[in-house]
């Protein structure tokens, strides 16, 4: 096998010519292992979101249906009409399933655990293609109103580790929710969906046209055998535009959108994946830069070396291969250092990370990211060898044989092929410095939002009440009243409130609204604002201004006058260059009640990740109850003292409701800006590190370049030069090469700044 023989030779002379100069081995492999190994992380990452295939059967067959306006940017969740409806008429997707993710508190020992759960409709599992791992799935008689109380499904991970994985679950009593439930399934492991639910209770619908506008429910089909996502599209749009006309005044101009469901799952985070894949792209060039650059640079003194293989018969092709080996073996070498920092990488992003990751998103080290990674210390060898090989075995290496010298290798062409390397690498830095920079200015703006609230001294924590414990708006409403009495009678309370959705935080609500004296009806885009669900004492609990009229009071109850306070957004939207106090809206031309503006606040984003300021309506939850509140206590003092004794008061009323969530208010800003905070960081890491890539391998040329002027140096110093000016011709050379690399990536960061 002579060829073997041959490639076995060129890797033991390239192992003694990199241990012949240590220190620039192990530049190298470090600047590789970085280039490498916050690729191969990324990668593992991004193929754990984009590339992983859904645990479902046949998955490229589920899609998932949602509302569409033309004012939206995206589709919203459907109305439980319309996915009545949808369900009823669709030929192209006849497994169809709903749910909305709630609460699930299951009561074993003293204190109720909270997990997390989803109301589901009876087609929810058929959409799936998912059969139950004992039992059953719910029937429709189940998922009818009255009769939604009396079972569960449970998943696998609280069947297996709360209940010991007893096989004799089905058909034992649970106490969920203040009501005790029969269970009559267990789901497989990994089944999970929505995200990370736990266990399922039926959803019962209703067809109440006046709640055609209320969009809460994801909703998931299955197509049909040989059918495609166009097909149903396209029936989509004919029911849409059949229910517009059965109901006008909910469903003009609304339509509805099929999407692949592993599409819609990753839709809104590729273009942050792709934006991390360019920048640690960019990372891996600057560092195959940096070795092509030093490779370069070296060869200078290794022209009598090569020189003396080539006199001795070696033809270029074999000199070309023997430097590519090098550069390969230093590759390979990377490689294997990016394995541990990429490895080391993941561990320390996916651990700053303060939620649970989705039942589909798996980040694990496999044979495809090993595979990758050794693509690309493969290629990154290559690239980072191939331009010193060619150029210098494209020289006359005899001739300095001949003359007698030791050197000879400095060219021109190749100080200006390590130049424009240089600048190429400290261009593509800036360009990454830039972008970084943008991403953390948003993450700062969105974090200075908290500009409106006070949120200093403010605890926050939620209290759910069981639909089946408290199926009447007066109960929810009785129950709030008298606990927020008695938390506002403990020391050290200056305000209590409960709100539907906290602001700044990552839930809300939207609603179309139609305006006193407006007709509504010639509208193609009726106003669509945020709307809210508050009790008295909110907006001074966390401290959003009051700037005209009033917030709420007690006596705004049920039968009171219907009222509601907006935001300036809300009042420069519905009236614009009018007072909105006094003023009147309803939801729909269905709703009957009219509510009237008694107060305009300052502006605070509901949704932590809104850009603009959006217009926002409050309704005091006497009018309007809701099963959830999340509640801000602002205190004197330590706000965390506090959480104690509202569980004791919380326990006190009702056993079976867990006061959860709760942390304070400036830790609630900074758990809703994670995702944001996290990209800055990535972005900003990388850009740091090609900075650094790019610095050490500006040093390392610099320094080759010095060791090659050596005799030049010395004899400007014999004729008089001064120890000063030397260094200032040297540092003269590397600012000049600085500033043009930074005027490139400058002129590049401008082009690209939008994206």
């Amino acid at each position: 096998m002579p060829q073997f023989d041959t490639w076995m030779q060129d890797i033991r002379t390239a192992a003694r010519s990199l241990r012949r100069t240590p220190g620039f081995s192990i530049l190298v492999i470090v600047m590789m292992s970085l280039g490498i190994g916050v690729n191969a992380m990324i990668f593992t990452v991004v193929q754990g979101i984009l590339f992983h295939r859904l645990p479902l059967p046949e998955p490229e067959r589920i899609v998932q249906v949602e509302a569409k306006r033309p004012e939206w940017e995206h589709g919203e969740e459907v109305s439980e009409a319309d996915f009545l409806d949808l369900e009823e008429r669709s030929r192209t997707i006849p497994a169809m399933g709903a749910y909305t993710e709630s609460m699930l508190y299951l009561t074993l020992g003293e204190d109720p655990e909270r997990f997390q759960s989803a109301f589901a409709s009876s087609g929810l599992l058929d959409a799936l293609g998912v059969k139950p791992l004992m039992g059953r799935w719910f029937t429709r008689e189940e998922c009818t109103d009255g009769n939604q109380y009396t079972s569960v499904v449970l998943g696998y991970r609280i069947w297996k580790d709360r209940l010991n994985g007893d096989p004799q679950i089905l058909g034992k009593s649970l106490r969920m929710n203040g009501r005790v439930r029969q269970v009559v399934g267990v789901l497989p492991d990994g089944i999970r969906f929505p995200e990370v639910a736990e266990a399922y209770i039926p959803l019962a619908c209703t067809r109440d046209d006046a709640e055609r506008n209320s969009h809460y429910l994801g909703l998931v089909g299955r197509l049909a055998p040989g059918t495609t996502a166009q097909q149903a599209q396209a029936e989509m749009r004919t029911l849409g535009a059949a229910l517009a006309k059965e109901h006008p005044e909910t469903n003009k101009s609304k339509s509805f959108e099929v999407t692949q469901l592993s599409e819609a799952l990753v839709r809104d985070i590729r273009p942050m994946m792709l934006m991390l894949s360019l920048a640690v792209l960019f990372v891996l060039v600057i560092a195959c830069a940096n070795v092509a650059n030093l490779t370069l640079a070296r060869a200078t003194s290794r022209v009598r070396e090569l020189g003396v293989r080539m006199a001795l018969g070696a033809g270029r092709g074999r000199v070309v291969r023997q430097l590519l080996t090098e550069s390969l073996l230093l590759g390979l070498l990377g490689g294997v250092g990016g394995v541990l920092v990429g490895q080391w990488g993941l561990q320390l992003t996916l651990a700053s990370i303060p939620v649970e990751f989705p039942y589909w998103m798996k980040f694990e080290v496999d044979w495809r990211v090993l595979g990758v990674t050794a693509l690309i210390a493969i290629l990154s060898g290559v690239l980072a060898g191939l331009l010193p090989a060619l150029q210098l075995s494209g020289s006359d290496l005899i001739a300095p044989l001949r003359e007698g010298t030791a050197g000879g290798g400095d060219t021109p062409a190749r100080r200006r092929i390590r130049n424009g390397l240089v600048v190429s690498e400290i261009a593509i830095a800036v360009l990454m410095l830039v972008g970084s920079g943008l991403m953390v200015r948003t993450f700062m703006n969105l974090a200075q939002q908290r500009r409106g609230v006070d949120p200093v001294g403010v605890l926050t924590g939620q209290v759910t009440l069981p639909v089946a414990v408290y199926p009447a708006n007066e109960q929810k409403i009785a129950f709030f009243k008298e606990f927020r009495e008695a938390v506002s009678a403990l020391p050290g309370v200056r305000a209590v409130g409960g709100v539907a959705n906290l602001h700044l935080g990552r839930s809300s609500w939207t609603q179309t609204v139609m305006r006193e004296g407006f007709d509504e009806q010639d509208t193609q885009s009726p106003p669509v604002v945020f709307t809210n669900v508050a009790t008295p004492g909110y907006h001074e609990a966390v401290g959003i201004p009051l700037l005209r009229g009033r917030t709420f009071t007690a006596q705004d109850d049920s039968s009171s006058l219907p009222v509601l306070v907006i935001n300036q957004a809300a009042a420069r939207l519905l009236w614009p260059g009018q007072d909105a106090l006094g003023k009147r809206l309803r939801y729909s031309a269905q709703d009957s009640v009219w509510r009237t503006v008694v107060g305009v606040t300052g502006d605070v984003r509901q949704h932590v990740s809104r850009t603009t300021t959006e217009g926002e309506i409050t309704i005091p939850h006497t009018q309007r109850a809701n099963q959830t509140l999340t509640w801000a206590i602002r205190a004197e003092g330590d706000p965390g003292t506090l959480a104690t004794a509202v569980r004791r008061l919380l326990r006190a009323r009702d056993p079976d409701l867990p006061f959860y969530e709760v942390r304070t208010m400036e830790e609630h800003l900074r758990r809703a800006l994670w995702e944001e905070r996290l990209y800055a960081w990535l972005l900003g890491t990388f850009s740091a590190l090609a900075l650094v890539i790019a610095a050490l391998g500006i040093h390392g040329v610099m320094a080759y370049s010095v060791a090659q002027r050596t005799r030049e140096i010395g004899i400007r110093m014999a004729l008089g030069a001064a120890r000063e000016e030397v260094q200032r011709m040297v540092v003269v050379q590397a600012m000049r090469l600085s500033a043009i690399g930074l005027g490139v990536g400058l002129a590049a960061a401008f082009g690209l700044t939008r994206f």
